[in-house]
This record gives C-alpha cells, sequence and structure tokens, in this order.
C-alpha cells in the first residue's frame, strides 16, 4: 500500500489553512469543518491508499485573459486538495535537489523553503531574482538580442507521464510517482493531461517538468533564465536569437509536446527589452515613492509657513511625519493604478501587485477606480473582489454593494460564473443584510452555473429558517458542494432541531458531509 505520512497530512491542513488552496478561489468553508475534525479525518486520510484512490467532484471554470479567451481553472475537493498537497509536500526536497542551484539564478521561480508553519516557498516568490539577473545581462554589454518566450497552455499541457517520469529522475519512488500520476489522471477524468491551476503543489511539479529543458539549453551554450514557462535567453546577435528559438521550440516539442504562444514569443533587440520588458512592480512602486518623497522634501526645503521663502535648508525622509509618508503611500499607489488601467491589455503582474499592496495596507483610495474598472480588472478578480472585502466599510457599503449589483445586472462579462462566484461572495460575506433581495436574485439567477451553493450561503448568513428546513428531506438529491453548503446552513434551525437532524447526516458514510454535519452542530 502506498500512503501518506500523518505528518504531512498535518502539514498540508496548515499550508492551506495559512495560504488557501488556490490562489484564483474563494477559499471554501469546509475546511473550517475540517479543522474542527481534523483528528478523524487525519486518520481516516492516512489509511488511504495513493494508489486505488479516485479523486472526489471537483469544480472547473473559465478565468477570462487580459488578451482575450480564457484559460481553464479547477477547484479541487477539500479532501483531494488535502491529498494533493500532502503528496508534493513528501517530494518536495527531491524535487528541489534536482533543480538548477538557486544562486544560479537560471531556474528563479518558487524556491522551496519548507517550514513548520505550512510555507513551500521562500517569502519572494523569486521575481526579484528573474528580473535582477535580466537586468544584469541587459547591461552587461554582452548581449545584442534576448529571446522572450512564453509557454502556451503550460499547466494544461502538461503530461502526466512527464510529471511521473520527472519524479523519478528527481529520486521519488516509482511507485509514488505513478501513483501521483495516476492521481492527476483521475483529477482530468482519464486524460492524459493537465495539471491543477491554483494549488502550490501545481507549482512544484511544473518546476520538475522544466528542470531538463534548463539542462538542454545550457548544454547547448545558452546564457537564460526562467520564471515559471517564461524564458530570457541573451543572445549575442540576431542569427544566434533565431537559432535559439528555434532549439527551445524544438525540445519543447520533442520530448514535452508543448509549443510556445506565438503572441508571448519574439526576438526582441537588447535596447528595446531594457525599455519595453524589464518591468518590476516592487520596483516601480519603490522608485515612484522615492520620487515623490524628493518632491515633497524639495518643498519643505524651501518654503515655511504659509508661502514664506527662505534658503535652503536641508530636510531628510526622516523628518516626514509617518502620516506623510502615508499619503504618500498612498497617492503613489494611485497614480501607478492609473497608469496600469491605462494599458491595454492589461498587466497582471502589475495590477495584482498593486491591489494586493492595497489590500494589506488597508486603504480605500482604490476603492472607486476598482469598482468604475470591474470589466477591466475581470482577469484578476480574486485580487479585486479580495481588495472590496478587507476596505469596505459602513460608509461606503451602499456604493460597493449597489456598483456590484448593477455590474451583475448589466455588464456584458456578468455571464462568466468565474465573476460572478467572486461578487457573490464579496455580497454574502460583507453586505448580504444591506442589499438581501438584490442578492436573492442573483443567488437564483447563477443557479445552473453555481447550483443552490450561494444561496445556502446566504441562507446560513441571514438565518433562513424555512429555506433550510424545506432542504432537509432532499439535501442528498444535490451534488457534494451544494450539499454541504445546505448541511452549513443548518446554523439557522435551533440547537435541538439542527442536532437532531445532523446526526442523522453524519450517518450516510461522506466524509467531509459528516464533518461539516459536526462542525455545524458544534456552531463552528
Amino acid at each position: 500500500m502506498d500512503q501518506l505520512k500523518p505528518e504531512s497530512l498535518d502539514w498540508s491542513l496548515t499550508h492551506i489553512s495559512r495560504f488557501g488552496d488556490t490562489d484564483i478561489f474563494p477559499v471554501p468553508f469546509e475546511y473550517d469543518a475540517i479543522r474542527h475534525c481534523w483528528s478523524g479525518i487525519k486518520n481516516e486520510l492516512a489509511r488511504l491508499d495513493i494508489e486505488s484512490y479516485e479523486c472526489r467532484s471537483l469544480r472547473r471554470f473559465l478565468i477570462p485573459k487580459p488578451q482575450g479567451g480564457y484559460r481553464v481553472a479547477i477547484q479541487l475537493d477539500p479532501i483531494d486538495a488535502l491529498l494533493y498537497t500532502a503528496l508534493v509536500y513528501e517530494a518536495a526536497e527531491l524535487i528541489e535537489q534536482q533543480r538548477m542551484p538557486q544562486e544560479r539564478r537560471i531556474a528563479c521561480s518558487y524556491r522551496v523553503a519548507i517550514d513548520s508553519k505550512g510555507q513551500f516557498f521562500r517569502a519572494k516568490n523569486g521575481w526579484d531574482d528573474y528580473y535582477s539577473v535580466s537586468l544584469e545581462l541587459a547591461e552587461s554589454g554582452n548581449y545584442e538580442y534576448v529571446v522572450s518566450a512564453d509557454v502556451a497552455d503550460f499547466y494544461n499541457q502538461i503530461s502526466h507521464h512527464r510529471v511521473r517520469n520527472a519524479l523519478e529522475v528527481a529520486g521519488v519512488p516509482p511507485d509514488r510517482a505513478k501513483n501521483v500520476e495516476n492521481f492527476l489522471m483521475s483529477l482530468t477524468g482519464g486524460q492524459s493531461r493537465g495539471i491543477p491551476i491554483g494549488p502550490s503543489g501545481s507549482i512544484l511539479l511544473a518546476e520538475a517538468c522544466l528542470s531538463d529543458v534548463d539542462s538542454f539549453l545550457l548544454r547547448k551554450g545558452y546564457v537564460h533564465t526562467r520564471y515559471v514557462d517564461d524564458f530570457r535567453i541573451f543572445c549575442t546577435s540576431r542569427t544566434e536569437a533565431y537559432q535559439a528559438l528555434h532549439d527551445l521550440s524544438e525540445y519543447l516539442y520533442t520530448p514535452h509536446r508543448l509549443a510556445l504562444q506565438s503572441s508571448k514569443t519574439r526576438s526582441i533587440p537588447i535596447d528595446e527589452f531594457i525599455t519595453q520588458e524589464l518591468l518590476d512592480p516592487e520596483k516601480l512602486e519603490d522608485q515612484s515613492k522615492t520620487e515623490k518623497i524628493n518632491e515633497v522634501l524639495q518643498m519643505l526645503a524651501h518654503y515655511v509657513g504659509y508661502g514664506g521663502f527662505i534658503e535652503y535648508q536641508e530636510v531628510t525622509e526622516e523628518d516626514l511625519s509617518p502620516t506623510e509618508l502615508r499619503e504618500i503611500v498612498k497617492e503613489n499607489l494611485v497614480e501607478l493604478f492609473d497608469v496600469c488601467l491605462a494599458k491595454h491589455p492589461l498587466q497582471l503582474g502589475l495590477a495584482r501587485y498593486l491591489l494586493r499592496r492595497a489590500t494589506r495596507l488597508r486603504t480605500a483610495v482604490l476603492q472607486d477606480r476598482v469598482l468604475g474598472s470591474l470589466e477591466t480588472l475581470a482577469p484578476v478578480m480574486r485580487d479585486a473582489a479580495t481588495y472590496l472585502l478587507k476596505t469596505t466599510q459602513a460608509k461606503t457599503v451602499t456604493k460597493v454593494g449597489e456598483t456590484l449589483v448593477r455590474f451583475v445586472e448589466t455588464s456584458d462579462l456578468a455571464f462568466m460564473p468565474f465573476l460572478r462566484l467572486w461578487i457573490l461572495h464579496v455580497l454574502i460575506e460583507k453586505l448580504a443584510f444591506e442589499f438581501e433581495h438584490p442578492v436573492n436574485e442573483i443567488c437564483g439567477t447563477v443557479r445552473n452555473e453555481l447550483g443552490i451553493r450561494p444561496f445556502a450561503l446566504l441562507a446560513r448568513s441571514l438565518g433562513y429558517l424555512d429555506w433550510v428546513r424545506a432542504q432537509k428531506e432532499t439535501w442528498q438529491n444535490n451534488g457534494p458542494w451544494d450539499r454541504r453548503a445546505v448541511i452549513w446552513a443548518a446554523t439557522a434551525l435551533g440547537e435541538d432541531e439542527r442536532g437532531f437532524w445532523l446526526k442523522r447526516v453524519q450517518n450516510t458514510g461522506d466524509i467531509l458531509d459528516n464533518a461539516v454535519a459536526k462542525a455545524a452542530v458544534s456552531g463552528v
């Protein structure tokens, strides 16, 4: 039997509790129930034979791309997410040892740095190394062209057999490598390609699959660096650039059956690369912030009172108050965000960085711009919605709620289940009481795409006793994601009624239904 270690499962839950199950979808409430019942669930998962395991029901969505079109992303059943994360965790150190050494700054992205608090990768995701080595090579004077190349639909095109090969090369036991391949194939319904987009475990499996490509380019004598599936090859001539692109394309296809994305692959003169391609969001913000601080310092150095002009006196950043510095940061975010919104197509990295930065600062300075640009921000709706959740206060509830409801009712993009999922998440989590009637109506209109899960979560939030009672006899007729939401909504019932019904639910045999019922009985 091939079984996971209990300590690996512990780490998996710790990781998901801290970082979420994906970086794309709302974190399912089921993890609250899993934590409540963890001892029993862990023991049951540790007894599973991975070799014969069949994955549970997942959710699949199309995520809009800035250039048009969509990418496919899935959200694993929480039990499968725990197992998948634990499987990759047990292979992580071996995979990391097989990769190019971090100090060479070739495979820059997501270097493994596991700790007891659930961290998979080092604090920075490697973009800093990717940017700095690209800048150093570009400014060295040794190169005239850069090949900038991106693998087309990379995660969805990764061969399961290549994952198995990569794990075996890294030193993972062959039986475990084969079982990881079978696990992935179970997720894709028997298709032999595609790994889940979003979970941290997929990042490491993807890195394992590209390790041989790095070795190939080095053996051919090319100077390159890579961030996930984005390659930069630095060449001494136009001829070498064409040859490098040819060699990379041929190798990706021959053993991997992968292709480069034509719209993102080109040979660029070094000067053009420096001015147009070398963009680092964090450095851009720091540079802009420094410029603004210098402007303020220059003003303070020359002016006092209400316009009195005096001789120059030295003023440093330390002379600015915390309030002044915060205002500079906020003003800086607004200006950079305006630049970001004006660029077409939307630059995903910059948009995500600015939204996440504003979320961490808990500043509402971008709120009006986010609400006025929901269609533009559709490819980063996760970050836009999270920002609105964290920054909406009592005085802005009406404005935020009315804008989100209007978007669902009138936007040409509102048909997308992914966008509806996130907008309903914000409305139910933050604004359900103030916008009860329109949220009810939206939950009804999305039933074909999202099921009754949104309405069940609304029923739990607002205490719809009658609705929950009406589901007690037919709850098993629903699919797994809807079924668990109905059980979760049982907190609307009185303690005695809730306990009587949910004790029967606990006898149905499904591990996750059982956990949700136990948590709901306890009022988690």
